[in-house]
């Protein structure tokens, strides 16, 4: 164990910033999610000293006032940054042997790959205890030596202290540094999360969070719950991923970013917006997506997390794909402008849309980048002799979004994942089609634009087919018998029976010798709602002093006794088919 010691020029405490706040309020709601704690290994040059990575390492605590703070969850939460202190750094001696093993295991003997397995063990260590972050700075940094070199290097840091774009930032530095010793001072003062949490609390901020909420709340009411809802294929009701790595996709994004001058990000955007449409028959495509929040330029070197949902909406339509990429450029930079707000006032409208529309939808990101982009990527790679695409299936934690695209990398190979759910109704199958339609797609595109018929016949995937008993309402897909059973069980042991329409309004309930209003029958269908991605709750509620003889007709509902009736909204809306 070695000592990292820091100075900074202050030691001050404040509110968290619009990032961390929402960091915070999910880290509070689902403590051990999979992105809670982020983790990141070095590219250590051989003849890398202890002292070299030691050095490095504590220029970053001195640059970065976000690694060196304290936080206190919650509403309304507060930072503490340390002035001076130490952070341990975790030596671990590992033999060749070992190393050469665990690569050969994995189909390669050469030494990045044996890099690789003893960065995994680093990560693996600093994972083990969870961090308590209002104790400790939530950052721990470990190194592997062997014959008294550095063979590997990671961070580990709790996501309340750093984002993806924050831990490339930390790359960076450390490969400029560790390769030039002249360059291991602090330097000029970098932008830190104090600065920006009291920025954010001026007016003319405050006036572009709101409007960010006002985004929500245009967004929420017109958009799916799931925008890939579609019946089960399947008993499965678990959660997984494929994963994909294609060199040939990679090596087409170059040719599509030369032709179009867009970032790669924003062409598999585009790629994964047409198979979307495709697929679910919607000309507009609308979906939460994470936005960086580092449009401005001071932002590019800003160590923080400063990630937050918002909503993108793609015109897909009869677009070309080079069309397409504009768009989804556009899109993304319209995103980003509402990308920063309080997330408790925003969870207290979204609480507030979804009571009224009935609805469960999930703030997971469909579509989530971690890449960050730079134009100008050398000569052009031949698509043509590129290395065979990889795909492989793993088991994952449970998510109650039913499908999720990961971007993870573009450079020498795309790699991507394609996270379901609920692998009853999005299963190994139909995730491996879905990631190698998007790369055939985006590798066809790599010669010349393509129209929208060029896109349909890349995809090769017809659209989604439903059969009777789902309906579109409230622009969202429902299966009518997902809604059955929904009010059975919700609403126990009383009979109920929903139909597709009545009078013209859709998704009627008659209830009988269940709750005593329609609102008691919608909250407690609210409360059953999640994780059933086909289902919402009814739009209107029929209370019933006995059920029929033929509890199928629903005119012998009516000719029955009416208790009362009504949707069971807080404002009782009039709801009507959408």
């Amino acid at each position: 164990m070695v000592r990292l010691r820091f100075e900074g020029h202050r030691s001050a405490a404040g509110p968290l910033t619009a990032g961390q706040r929402n960091t915070a309020k999910w880290l509070l709601n689902v403590p051990h999610a999979p992105a809670a704690v982020l983790d990141h290994a070095f590219d250590v040059p051989p003849g890398t000293t202890l002292g070299d990575v030691a050095e490095c390492f504590q220029v970053l605590l001195c640059r970065h006032e976000g690694l060196r703070s304290t936080y206190l969850l919650g509403e309304p939460g507060e930072q503490r940054v340390l002035a001076v202190g130490s952070l341990p750094m975790l030596v671990h001696s590992t033999d060749a042997r070992d190393s050469a093993s665990s690569a050969s295991a994995s189909s390669s003997d050469s030494a990045d790959a044996a890099g690789a397995v003893d960065a995994g063990r680093l990560v693996a260590l600093c994972r083990a205890e969870p961090f308590d972050v209002a104790a400790e700075p939530p950052v721990r940094f470990a190194v592997a030596v062997r014959d008294g070199l550095v063979v590997a290097a990671v961070v580990v840091c709790s996501h309340i202290a750093v984002d993806f774009q924050a831990l490339a930032v930390l790359d960076a530095e450390f490969a400029e540094m560790i390769r030039d010793p002249a360059a291991r001072v602090p330097g000029e003062p970098r932008p830190q999360p104090l600065d920006r949490a009291a920025l954010e609390d001026r007016p003319a901020r405050r006036r572009r969070m709101d409007a960010a909420l006002r985004h929500w709340e245009r967004a929420r009411p017109a958009a799916p719950a799931h925008p890939y809802a579609k019946p089960r294929t399947g008993p499965g009701k678990g959660s997984g991923a494929y994963g994909m790595s294609s060199p040939a996709a990679a090596a087409a994004l170059e040719h599509v970013a030369a032709r179009t001058g867009a970032s790669r990000p924003a062409i598999v955007l585009a790629a994964f917006s047409a198979l979307l449409s495709r697929r679910t028959g919607d000309a507009t495509c609308t979906f939460v997506t994470l936005s960086a929040n580092r449009f401005e330029s001071e932002l590019l070197r800003y160590v923080g997390t400063q990630a937050q949902a918002t909503f993108l909406t793609v015109e897909v339509g009869s677009s070309g794909f080079d069309a397409l990429v504009g768009r989804c450029f556009g899109a993304v930079l319209q995103a980003g402008l509402h990308g920063t707000y309080d997330v408790y006032r925003q969870h207290e409208q979204s609480v507030r849309i979804k009571t009224d529309r009935g609805i469960a939808p999930s703030f997971e990101p469909l579509f989530n980048s971690i890449v960050m982009d730079t134009p100008g990527h050398g000569p052009l790679t031949d698509v043509a002799t590129a290395a065979p695409t990889e795909t492989q299936w793993v088991d994952m934690p449970p998510t109650d979004i039913l499908l999720r695209f990961d971007l993870g990398r573009v450079d020498g190979s795309l790699i991507a994942r394609l996270w379901s759910g609920d692998t009853g109704r999005v299963g190994p199958a139909e995730a491996k089609s879905l990631l190698l339609a998007l790369e055939r797609l985006i590798v066809t595109a790599a010669a010349a634009d393509l129209d929208h018929a060029g896109i349909v016949a890349a995809l090769a995937l017809p659209p989604i087919e439903r059969p009777p008993g789902w309906l579109h309402v409230d622009h969202c897909w429902v299966d009518l018998a997902e809604v059955q059973r929904l009010l059975d069980d919700a609403l126990a042991p009383a009979v109920c029976r929903v139909f597709a329409s009545v009078d013209g309004t859709p998704l009627v309930a008659y209830i009988a010798g269940g709750p005593d209003t329609p609102q008691e029958a919608h909250a407690r269908c609210l409360i059953a709602l999640p994780g059933r991605h086909a289902a919402m709750t009814p739009r209107h509620y029929v209370l019933c002093g006995q059920s029929p003889a033929e509890p199928d007709d629903p005119a012998a509902w009516r000719a029955g006794q009416v208790l009362s009736e009504g949707s069971g909204r807080p404002t009782n809306l009039a709801l009507t088919p959408a």
